[in-house]
């Protein structure tokens, strides 16, 4: 494929690191975004009221091996056996910490699109490729302004962030001419991966490593192409985004690593954990059928 950007493909592994909660991503929090869906946007919206509560498979506190709280979401992110494959899982619940909440207990959530709820992982950049766990970070030529990024702590488009560092760098007046428009790159998905490498034991349940457990929920072995998207739309709720930063000595935008935000609207009820999913590409598993292998998981793909 071809790219219209600077962007080299890579995957990204991971290497988690400790943070605290309330700054763990360098993102903040969104009311709500359209873009995920490829819809463009970036005007801010408000959250409907009708939505459908969430309901996945249904685990136990008692199972849980470690995770965060959000407080200003009131939301709990958990790790646990997973309910749908081998391994461990990614849980959502509602989080009420009663002894700062006057008002009573917290019956409901509402959790809207674009919201960052962890880091999956942080690690390294390679062209090699080793493991499961790795993301790929290429876009399509077309979808500069379908694709959501992080960018200056903001969701935006990725047409957007460009946009924003070429005004950067007209504000400034520096005399770097601006790399990030023409330039054209040939991206090789087969040659354009990381190496996969073990989080240490103390970081395996931080805040920036918690994504990585997230399953995709949408799997099914008997299900062709379409019908794995259609899973998916139902099923996974969580979609990879990259963040963006901008390169000070070559002015170029670079990726840094990969956030877990909501993919729509998500109505919580539930105070036990429930597992959520994250999409990981038809490519992805056919590969694993065909091969015994799996390839990269790809931040988005339709």
């Amino acid at each position: 494929m071809r790219c219209s950007y600077s962007f080299s493909a890579f995957l990204y592994c991971f290497s988690s690191i400790t943070t605290s909660t309330n700054a763990f991503l360098d993102v903040q929090l969104p009311l709500s975004v359209g873009i995920l869906q490829g819809q463009g946007q970036t005007c801010m919206q408000s959250v409907p009221n009708n939505i459908e509560p969430y309901v996945g498979p249904v685990g136990s506190i008692t199972d849980t091996e470690g995770g965060i709280a959000i407080g200003d979401l009131s939301l709990q992110v958990s790790v646990a056996k997973s309910l749908v494959s081998q391994g461990r899982g990614l849980f959502l619940c509602i989080y009420d910490d009663e002894k700062e909440d006057s008002d009573g207990a917290v019956e409901e959530i509402i959790i809207p699109q674009g919201t960052p709820i962890c880091g999956y992982a942080r690690g390294y950049f390679s062209d090699k490729s080793d493991g499961d766990k790795s993301v790929g970070f290429l876009f399509g030529g077309n979808s500069a302004n379908a694709t959501a990024v992080f960018y200056n702590q903001q969701l935006m488009t990725l047409g957007d962030a460009l946009l924003t560092i070429y005004q950067e760098q007209i504000a400034h007046e520096k005399e770097q001419p601006v790399t990030l428009f023409g330039h054209r790159v040939d991206v090789d998905p087969e040659n354009s991966v990381v190496t996969v490498v073990d989080i240490k034991k103390e970081d395996e349940f931080s805040a920036t490593s918690l994504g990585v457990y997230a399953n995709d929920l949408a799997y099914d072995p008997d299900s062709n192409e379409q019908q794995y998207f259609e899973n998916s739309e139902r099923n996974n709720i969580l979609q990879l985004v990259w963040r963006l930063a901008k390169d000070e000595k070559n002015g170029m935008v670079v990726p840094t690593w990969p956030v877990v935000v909501i993919k729509q609207d998500v109505r919580l009820l539930n105070t036990l954990p429930m597992e959520v999913g994250l999409q990981y590409g038809f490519k992805y598993w056919d590969a694993v059928t065909k091969e015994g292998v799996s390839n990269y998981i790809k931040s988005s793909e339709t």
